[in-house]
């Protein structure tokens, strides 16, 4: 129930907004060529570091390369299961803060987008009271977010959410405000479509993801 409420304030201030995006925007050809150059400026090892080093400079288009990016790396595994990741409910349900803290790091290592994680660490530093870290944390939540919400509206298949995991579904619906009213249904094999409970502020009855990517490595 905490989760859900510090979840539900947070998505007051993240709702999709603008005009509508199209998956096109996403290029994923242009992102491989960019964070496989060490004369680019989003060079994956480099950027890599700046993320793990909590840097404030980041900026969307960094924080674009570095999720989309991901998908170029040795270790991206979408579908990967997790027992640390498993347990850390445990620690939650038992307010075990600074295990949940020492689990997340290890998690984040080898999967350092992964946004359940994430936000559990910003939510486990703010209820040890330390605002620095929880602000650093949310920092990276809200970049990484940020990236997924500027890839489309997710209103049709055209501007389809285009994730890099599936599982980023759930959080990215919380965070913006929707709440998954069934399983999600898969469209021509590259597209999760996910109603959602109405009414809700956006006026979405569903959501379509675009999952190629994962699917692609699933494969």
């Amino acid at each position: 129930m905490k989760r859900f409420l510090l979840l539900s304030t947070f998505c007051l201030a993240f709702l999709i907004h603008g005009q509508a995006q199209t998956i096109s925007q996403i290029n994923f050809d242009a992102i491989k060529t960019a964070v496989a150059s060490s004369k680019s400026a989003y060079y994956y090892p480099s950027l890599l570091k700046r993320y793990h080093a909590n840097d404030v400079s980041l900026t969307s288009e960094d924080y674009k390369h570095l999720y989309y990016g991901w998908v170029f790396q040795p270790g991206y595994n979408p579908y990967k299961g997790n027992d640390k990741a498993d347990a850390l409910n445990q620690m939650l349900l038992y307010e075990r803060f600074p295990e949940i803290i020492t689990t997340g790091k290890k998690i984040l290592q080898t999967d350092p987008f992964n946004l359940d994680v994430m936000y559990l660490m910003v939510m486990a530093y703010g209820e040890m009271r330390n605002k620095a870290e929880s602000d650093k944390w949310l920092a990276k939540v809200e970049g990484i977010a940020g990236a997924i919400k500027a890839s489309g509206t997710g209103q049709s298949p055209e501007s389809a959410v285009v994730l890099v995991a599936p599982r980023d579904e759930y959080m990215f619906l919380t965070m913006v405000g929707l709440r998954q009213a069934s399983a999600p249904q898969l469209v021509e094999n590259k597209y999760h479509l996910i109603p959602v409970k109405s009414p809700n502020k956006l006026n979405y009855t569903q959501v379509y993801f675009n999952i190629q990517k994962p699917l692609a490595r699933k494969k």
